[in-house]
């Protein structure tokens, strides 16, 4: 019905027993989707660069595990089962629209304010669409098919009446208990993903899911970082805190996009280390942009506070170390792995300077992260793509490895 099928009918099916070599990319109604939840991860930053405390701080990376999550669920469920069809976008809608709504709760929340109750009340709706979709697919699917829906379905629906009764109490229990069905949530997968034989997830389409998220939040990082500024009487240091600001965040899509190894999302279960390493990788690129114009508005200043430090200088930390955590998943590596250890080595630096920067002018300051940030970038560019190449040596060289299994992000 309607022109091209518009509305039409689809009943789901598993994709991931398509032909594996199939690429398979995001649609524009997922893309739709993804600008609806970075508007909520832009108010996270906006009020991390308003009150860059601590207590603001545990709220932005706790808040963004919770809105990243819901992404991640609609994620997965598309990359198994999406048709693109009526019942599908009008469900996918319905989570869009909650997202919305949490989106402009968010600003209360993370004042301290209150707003837990329409947050939770919003985030019952949202999930309550996507286990529906699943009952769709537990209704038109057989065999391990359906046992995959059937276990995310209980799982979330006990996760799902959690977030309800948390409307009914106050704070912080209604907090606490917000934690514990994000932890029951987090453990599902590792099941849920156990249920299939062959392959668990449609890896084109999940690395170029994940990889269309980064690049919108590191492009809305730019975007707030340029929005923050806008009318600000720049002086000299802070024109070159920008102009480095923006030679970091091109450093950080050159690691993500040329140089990130993705063979880890094709290992099975072992799948879910990519997934959930981005948890903390998109929370750091977004801290990054706060960070950013935090550096720039103070430029001139002695030196930088502490959240400015700790949103850009951490920011750049947590991008490496998840990096790193994803690049050891891979099959064919080693704690011997130059690219691995200078992963490591770049967390380090950036955490120290985080930690104990605070007598530093912020343009060396941010001079500093950016240098170490481009040597990792000219570190890894000049390191054989098969990851062999050590800075420790090896007593036995039968242990390199030689036809590695290697698909970089794209």
């Amino acid at each position: 019905m309607g022109a091209g099928g518009t509305f039409r009918l689809e009943p789901p099916r598993l994709r991931t027993t398509s032909d594996p070599r199939e690429e398979r990319h995001a649609t524009w109604f997922e893309l739709f989707f993804d600008l609806v939840f970075v508007a909520a991860v832009s108010q996270l930053g906006a009020a991390l660069a308003r009150d860059p405390s601590a207590a603001v701080f545990a709220r932005f990376a706790a808040l963004f595990v919770v809105i990243f999550w819901a992404w991640i669920l609609y994620t997965l469920y598309a990359n198994r089962f999406d048709t693109d069809d009526l019942i599908f976008r009008l469900g996918k809608s319905g989570g869009m629209l909650a997202i919305a709504a949490i989106a402009v709760n968010l600003p209360r929340v993370m004042a301290g304010h209150g707003g837990g109750i329409p947050f939770a009340a919003c985030y019952v709706i949202l999930r309550t669409f996507l286990i529906a979709l699943y009952g769709r697919a537990r209704y038109h699917l057989r065999g391990e098919a359906r046992t995959l829906s059937e276990t995310y379905i209980a799982g979330y629906s006990f996760t799902t009446g959690l977030w309800l009764l948390s409307i009914f109490l106050s704070s912080p229990f209604r907090y606490v208990l917000w934690g514990v069905a994000i932890v029951i949530d987090l453990a599902i997968p590792t099941r849920a993903w156990r249920t299939l034989t062959g392959a668990t997830v449609v890896i084109s389409h999940l690395t170029d899911r994940f990889g269309t998220f980064f690049i919108i939040v590191l492009g809305e990082s730019v975007v707030a970082a340029v929005a923050g500024v806008a009318g600000f009487e720049f002086t000299v240091e802070s024109w070159i805190i920008a102009g480095v600001g923006f030679l970091m965040t091109l450093c950080l899509w050159w690691i993500y996009f040329d140089l990130a190894d993705t063979s880890v999302v094709g290992r099975g279960a072992l799948g879910l280390i990519f997934v959930y390493a981005h948890f903390t990788l998109l929370a750091g690129v977004a801290a990054f942009g706060e960070g950013t114009k935090l550096a720039i508005i103070h430029g001139a200043e002695p030196n930088l506070g502490a959240g400015a430090r700790w949103a850009l200088a951490g920011g750049v930390a947590a991008f490496a170390l998840s990096l790193a955590v994803i690049h050891l998943g891979a099959e064919w590596t080693s704690l011997h792995d130059r690219t691995f250890l200078g992963r490591i080595a770049l967390t380090a630096l950036a955490f120290i300077l985080a930690a104990a920067g605070g007598g530093i002018a912020p343009v060396v300051f941010v001079g500093l992260v950016a240098a170490a940030l481009l040597g990792q970038l000219l570190l890894e560019a000049m390191t054989p793509r098969y990851g062999a190449a050590t800075v420790v040596p090896r007593a036995d060289p039968a242990h390199r490895v030689s036809t590695p299994k290697i698909d970089s992000a794209s």
